[in-house]
């Protein structure tokens, strides 16, 4: 659980900063449905990292 945990979060900061940039750069040059779009990536991203910090906190530590 936790590495599913630790692999959600990455996935999040991975959407949340390719929605950003590729959002803001295909406004930026006058293509808002593209950039509008692109931007609706970012809760979702907020979403998966969100659940991947809560997994990966509420998971138990390894016996070592």
């Amino acid at each position: 659980m936790k590495l599913a945990g630790r692999f959600a979060v990455y996935l999040g900061i991975i959407l949340i900063v390719v929605g950003v940039i590729a959002g803001f750069g295909a406004m930026f040059v006058n293509q808002d449905s593209a950039g509008i779009q692109w931007l609706g990536v970012v809760p979702v991203g907020f979403v998966v990292l969100l659940a991947g910090t809560v997994m990966s906190q509420l998971s138990r530590p390894d016996d070592e």
